[in-house]
């Protein structure tokens, strides 16, 4: 077995660099592909490995992860220059999603402002503008975004809770906790605002800045834990767990420090394979690949699994179906060209490739559609 294994590229793109490490690292028995720029950590990405696996299949591995996230990280940043003069605002809004995932938040605001200008009439650049700035630590923009898009959508959950978010970081306990119930009120099924109202209670018993919210704080804390780990797989037993004997012991303080890392892993991992799944549309209607969209599906379907209450996942793996749709409409295609090339006068095949591109191009529109 290989001690190590280390990649290192520098990425040189509009006056700026960006640092790409891939890593095996042998102790946690994974491959860890990174972004830096200026030394700040920007995305992470990490594939387990099989264990026993051979010195030159991990070299491989990592060599094609590597260079897989290079190229997708490389094509977000050269896809700006190429669709500035577009006037599809949705593609705009698309790119700035992509962005966003990549923690590019900069570029993010940019291209979600881009979808305003050229006509893009919803609340979701405000939502992509919000939590880019509340990234980069500027919460007055981020609150001022948040309210447009509220203005505009006012009964859409993720704003409120991005908005309870944003309040908690200020420090405004109360009306973090109003956000959050909110939230929950328009999808009962939502989780993330749940973690939100156990930080949101913990944080006002530290700060001390409402004493009657922290009259029941510990019915608050652990119902509000119990729902959130109802509906998200990702909240482990071990972490509840670790929180139970954590309050016995009154470390508040400990307890809002294990639960805001919960809040930047949520969701995680479907996200991410939105995000890939986005920038493969991106890069061209052809570029869909079977046995990525096949592992996709199989990790989306083992966290519904894990959790049948997990309304993101079955969302997602409805998105996911759609995409194996696409690769299958595509491989058809292919099937009857081939069909055509060895008898050009076959008119079943003519028709049956006319058919099936008319279908085709509907999917690819509807996969489009629902990623947006």
């Amino acid at each position: 077995m290989v001690d190590s294994i280390d990649l290192r590229e520098n990425i040189e793109h509009d006056g700026r660099t960006y640092f790409l490490q891939t890593s095996y690292l042998p102790d946690e028995g994974c491959i860890r592909s990174s972004f830096f720029e200026n030394g700040t950590l920007l995305d992470s990405t990490t594939h387990v490995v099989e264990k026993g696996a051979a010195t030159v299949d991990l070299r491989k591995l990592a060599k094609d992860v590597h260079q897989n996230n290079s190229s997708k990280f490389q094509f977000l940043l050269s896809a700006r220059d190429r669709m500035r003069k577009s006037g599809d605002p949705a593609l705009h809004m698309r790119l700035s999603r992509a962005l966003l995932g990549r923690k590019l938040y900069g570029e993010a605001v940019s291209e979600a402002r881009l979808a305003l200008e050229k006509g893009e009439k919803g609340s979701y650049p405000y939502k992509v503008i919000s939590k880019s700035y509340f990234h980069m630590g500027d919460l007055d923009q981020a609150e001022a975004s948040i309210e447009k898009g509220l203005r505009i959508s006012p009964e859409y959950p993720d704003l409120h809770n991005l908005k309870g978010e944003i309040l908690i970081e200020q420090k405004r306990c109360k009306e973090a906790i109003d956000c959050f119930n909110r939230a929950i009120g328009l999808n009962y099924y939502y989780g993330t605002p749940y973690i939100g109202l156990v930080r949101a209670y913990l944080l006002n018993m530290i700060i001390k800045e409402d004493f009657e919210l922290s009259r029941d704080l510990e019915s608050e804390v652990f119902k509000n834990l119990e729902r959130a780990s109802q509906l998200d797989p990702s909240i482990r037993a071990e972490v509840t767990e670790r929180v139970r004997v954590l309050f016995r012991d009154q470390q508040y303080e400990e307890i809002y420090a294990v639960l805001s890392g919960i809040r930047e892993d949520y969701k995680k991992e479907v996200e991410d394979i939105l995000l890939e799944l986005d920038i493969m549309l991106m890069e061209g209607s052809g570029n869909l690949k079977e046995e990525d969209i096949t592992g996709y599906l199989e990790r989306i379907r083992r966290m519904t699994e894990e959790n049948p209450t997990y309304a993101d996942g079955f969302n997602s793996l409805g998105i996911l179906y759609t995409a194996k749709c696409k690769v299958l409409m595509d491989k058809a295609s292919e099937a009857f060209r081939k069909a055509l090339e060895i008898n050009n006068k076959y008119g079943k095949a003519q028709k049956n490739l006319r058919l099936a591109e008319n279908d085709r191009q509907g999917i690819f529109i509807l996969l489009k559609a629902l990623l947006d």
